[in-house]
């Protein structure tokens, strides 16, 4: 990644939904912009700051998956 931003999508462990603001939170600590909060789906979505090797490194406690958020384009 190395310099260049990426939107990801991370999905919060269902345990730990009612907490998915503080996760949300430690994610802005990290450099990441937020962009929406889905508490329901218990998903964050946002851009990394660019400064990373990966998106691993923004997994904090109560993440279970975080990927790129990839558009998808219509034929």
């Amino acid at each position: 990644m190395a310099n260049i931003p990426v939107n990801f999508i991370a999905s919060v462990e269902p345990a730990s939904r009612t907490h998915i603001d503080t996760i949300a939170e430690k994610l802005r600590e990290k450099g990441c912009s937020i962009t929406n909060v889905l508490r329901i789906n218990g998903l964050i979505m946002g851009c990394s700051s660019g400064t990373e090797c990966s998106l691993e490194e923004l997994r904090v406690t109560g993440i279970l998956h975080i990927e790129e958020d990839r558009e998808v384009g219509a034929l």
